[in-house]
């Protein structure tokens, strides 16, 4: 099961932040699911990461799980 890190793969969160337009520290708050996230963002991380919206939302899902 992926985890929003997991579909970032080698890609430093910076560049993946530059990329999406947020801060670094934004990217790692979502990455460890301590912030909400915009379906704005979703989409544009699945078009980073080269995966569907779907996914990227099921993968930011299980980070929440994991924080509570």
């Amino acid at each position: 099961m992926a985890t929003l890190e997991n579909l970032r793969g080698d890609k430093s969160q910076k560049s993946v932040a530059q990329l999406v337009g947020i801060s670094k520290s934004y990217l790692s708050l979502l990455e460890n699911g301590r912030r909400r996230m915009s379906l704005d963002i979703a989409e544009k991380l699945s078009k980073v990461y080269g995966v569907t919206m779907d996914d990227v939302l099921k993968a930011y899902k299980r980070c929440r799980l994991n924080e509570d």
